[in-house]
This record gives structure tokens, C-alpha cells and sequence, in this order.
């Protein structure tokens, strides 16, 4: 049956424009009223959402109309369930996705699956009535996207606020968000510092202070409620009636997961045993996954765990299944070297070597086929990802591949997955809503290995 879902998506004209900070604002403004918002982030990016779980106290998901335009509208409506908003951050410029020419993976995109009108950011800095013509013409590049109103950024003065406000035709302003020291939050190489890094209360207060001070949460709220009904009719997720234990690596050095994969995990079968790599004992489990994180930046801890290393390495030994990407393949690795070139031992799963750099060696999105059964895939299976590190990993010369790439780098010649045992990595993140069938398969590994 079609239901009514008010929402919003945040977009804007270029990456850099102050969306995701304006996005928290709004957010922390819309809990504030009693809205219990849910929020989502168009693309591939574990960052943004940090922030925004941090914020509103729940799991912001992650949307991709290229690595799963099918399953979009169904994740944003399960996600959305029991929120009285939902609010969508838009990812690089509202039509930037795949390539020139494709529509696919880009915040237009979504948009329109979703049926969803679109507020959009505009860098007001250094410019005034030319702002208006930049909102015209993302209004007229595609007539199919609702373009509903701007929230201007970096605006100078309430005077200069006013010159922009006037420069727009054919859509309304929802405000300017005046320069503040209090908008900008720290970064580092892939991105804004995990909200648990670098979390102060009172500085996210302050943004939401001044956007809720600069916009018209009002007019937003309305905007959001005139969304058409959206479709409910969906076919269900594969399940597992398999009881099996995976653990799950959740910390400061990897913390780089889609909740839709550890959600569907434990809906093919499994419970999910959180476990720290720098601080703790391996746990008791049937199968482990290591998603991607900074283990470059707290490599001394990793590798003072020496029980927890010599834990997973005799683990994957004894074949327990174990699937780890981009961060989780360099501690699986034999060394690994960090930022300042000093090497530091890991687990020694594969015979690998793996080096920081100081610039991106991979970044974009995969799509890969299965050259073999493996404990995630079956042969001929295609699944969907992206990359995005800056590291490499030389790999030992008897380390073989479970996948090969038709888009993106992998870890080398188009390779990717090294595998040994019932344990694969790789550098791709790979959502499992590219292909529902993994997480099933993924438990049904861990459950032969538990019966063994």
C-alpha cells in the first residue's frame, strides 16, 4: 500500500558547498521540534553518516541508485519507518554520478525514485546576483527533479542575503546560513573525523543553533509533507533459519560499515558479537567480519594485541570463515606500514605487505564478478561497491583472487578478494544490497563451519 513519508533531500551545487554541516544542523533543529528525523546519505561515503547517527541518536543509511538502484526505494522506506521526517544528504553537485552522461548513482537520481523534492545548497561566497542564475540552471537541466527551494551558504551580511534572495526565479529562498567559525569540522584523508573521534556536544549545538537562526525550518517542514505517497509493495529480504555467531570488528580503527550489511546479516540467521581488534580477546564466534576504518592511525595498538592477532590468524587457519575489506585486508596482511613509513606486524593471514601513501590510490566505484565459490559468493555472482584508500597491498606471490573487477582498481591487474582458507579480503566496500543473496550465503558459511 502507498504511504505518506515526509521528506527532504539536501543537495547542492558542488562538493565543498556546506551541505553535510547545514544537513546536521537541520537535523539536531527537526529532533529538537519532536520529529524523530531519519536521516540517509546518497552514495558510498561512511563518514557523513557518522555524524548524523551521532547526532539524532540513530543510524543514518546509505542510498545508491548505482550499486543498488532496485533495492533504493525499498531500503528508504523500511529505513524510514517510525520517523516523522526523513531527510536525505545528497552527495558532490545534485548531478554528479557515475559519468557525464548517466543519471545513475547522483542525488537527481535518487531524488526521483524517491519522488522527493530537493532543497539546494548554494556557495553565496564571492558572488551575489549570478547565485541565481546557478539556481536556474540546475533547475532547468532536468525538469523531472522537484527543485523546491535554496538555502544560500557563506553569506557576508543580511544585506547580501537580501541581493540573493532577489537574484532567484521560479523557486523560493529557505534562508542564508551567515559565515561562522562554527560551521567547519575537522577532517583528515578520507574525509570528516568520525563523529566518536572527535565528538563535542556543545560545538554541535552551536551549529544547530545557527542554522536553525539562519532558515526556515518551517517552510522545510512543508515542503518535506507535500512529498507524494511512496510505494510499499516489496518483495522480502532472503532469510536463513541458521543460528550462527559472526563477530564483528567495531572500534576506533574500523568503523567503516553499511548498517543495511550488518542488518541483513542478522536477518539471514546470524547474531552479531562486537569486538575490538585493539582492545580485547577474540570472541567465541562462527565467523568474522572486518570492515574498513584507520588502522593506519592506531597501528602500535593493533599490533601490541598480540593475542588478538595470533587469534585471527589461527582462525582463519582452522577455516573459519572471514570476510574483511580495505582496512580489515591491511591487518590481515603480514606488515603494515603507516603514515610516517614505520612498519608494524598484523596478523599474517596472507603473506601480504600493506603501505600507507600520502595520496589517494583508489577512489570510485566497483563491480566485480565471482571467479570462484567462496565463503561470500558463488561463482558468477556479480556484486557492486566502491574503493576509496590510500594505501597499496603487495600481495605474496601464492595468494589467489576470488574476484574479477569490470570497473575500478581493486588490489591489482583488475583482481580482487585475496583468498586462503574460508577467508577473503579485498580493498572494495561491497554493499550487499547489490546482490541480496550474500549475507544469506555468508551464514550458511559461518553454519557449516559451526557444525563441523
Amino acid at each position: 500500500m502507498p504511504c505518506d513519508i515526509p521528506r527532504i533531500v539536501i543537495a547542492a551545487t558542488h562538493s565543498g558547498a556546506g551541505k553535510s554541516t547545514i544537513t546536521m544542523g537541520l537535523l539536531m533543529a527537526l529532533k529538537k521540534r519532536g520529529l524523530n528525523p531519519q536521516s540517509f546519505k546518497t552514495g558510498p561515503d561512511y563518514l557523513d553518516p557518522m555524524h548524523h547517527t551521532m547526532v539524532i541518536g540513530k543510524e543514518c543509511r546509505n542510498l545508491d541508485t548505482w550499486m543498488f538502484g532496485n533495492e533504493a526505494e525499498r531500503l528508504f522506506v523500511n529505513g524510514s519507518e517510525g520517523s516523522g521526517i526523513s531527510v536525505v544528504e545528497g552527495v558532490m553537485g545534485l548531478y554528479d554520478g557515475i559519468d557525464g552522461i548517466s543519471e545513475e548513482g547522483s542525488t537527481a537520481h535518487l531524488s526521483k525514485i524517491l519522488k522527493a523534492p530537493v532543497i539546494l545548497v548554494v556557495d553565496a561566497k564571492a558572488t551575489a546576483r549570478s547565485a541565481g542564475a546557478v539556481a536556474l540552471g540546475f533547475k532547468e537541466y532536468d525538469k523531472g527533479v522537484d527543485l523546491a527551494g535554496v538555502i544560500f551558504n557563506r553569506v557576508g551580511s543580511q544585506n547580501h542575503l537580501k541581493i540573493l534572495n532577489s537574484s532567484l526565479k521560479g523557486m523560493p529562498s529557505l534562508g542564508g546560513v551567515l559565515r561562522n567559525d562554527c560551521m567547519v569540522l575537522e577532517s583528515r584523508h578520507l574525509g570528516l573525523v568520525p563523529a566518536e573521534e572527535d565528538y563535542d556536544r556543545g560545538r554541535y549545538e552551536k551549529i544547530r543553533e545557527h542554522v536553525e537562526s539562519c532558515i526556515d525550518i518551517d517552510k522545510l517542514i512543508k515542503i518535506a509533507g507535500s512529498a507524494p505517497p511512496i510505494s510499499r509493495e516489496y518483495k522480502k529480504s532472503p532469510s536463513c533459519k541458521s543460528k550462527v555467531r559472526i563477530g564483528l570488528a567495531r572500534d576506533r580503527a574500523f568503523n567503516f560499515y553499511y548498517i543495511h550489511n550488518i542488518e541483513s546479516l542478522a536477518e539471514a540467521g546470524a547474531e552479531i558479537v562486537p569486538f575490538s581488534p585493539l582492545d580485547d580477546e577474540l570472541p567465541d564466534v562462527d565467523g568474522l567480519y572486518f570492515g574498513g576504518g584507520y588502522p593506519e592511525l592506531f597501528s602500535n595498538r593493533l599490533e601490541k594485541n598480540t593475542r588478538m592477532r595470533a587469534a585471527v590468524k589461527k582462525a582463519s587457519d582452522d577455516g573459519v570463515p572471514i570476510y574483511a575489506e580495505c582496512g580489515g585486508l591491511m591487518y590481515l596482511s603480514k606488515q603494515m606500514d603507516d603514515l610516517d613509513g614505520e612498519r608494524h606486524e598484523m596478523c599474517g593471514v596472507f603473506g601480504s605487505e600493506s603501505k600507507m601513501s600520502d595520496n589517494n590510490r583508489a577512489l570510485g566505484y566497483v563491480e566485480m564478478t565471482s571467479n570462484t565459490d567462496s565463503v561470500l559468493c558463488e561463482k558468477g555472482w556479480t556484486v557492486r561497491g566502491h574503493e576509496f584508500h590510500y594505501s597499496t597491498t603487495a600481495p605474496a606471490g601464492s595468494d589467489r583472487y576470488a574476484f574479477d573487477l569490470s570497473k575500478g582498481r581493486g588490489i591489482e591487474d583488475g583482481k580482487d578478494g585475496m583468498m586462503v582458507n574460508n577467508t577473503i579480503a579485498g580493498y572494495t566496500h561491497i554493499h550487499f544490497a547489490s546482490n541480496p543473496k550474500l549475507p544469506t550465503k555468508f551464514v550458511e558459511s559461518c553454519y557449516i563451519y559451526s557444525k563441523k
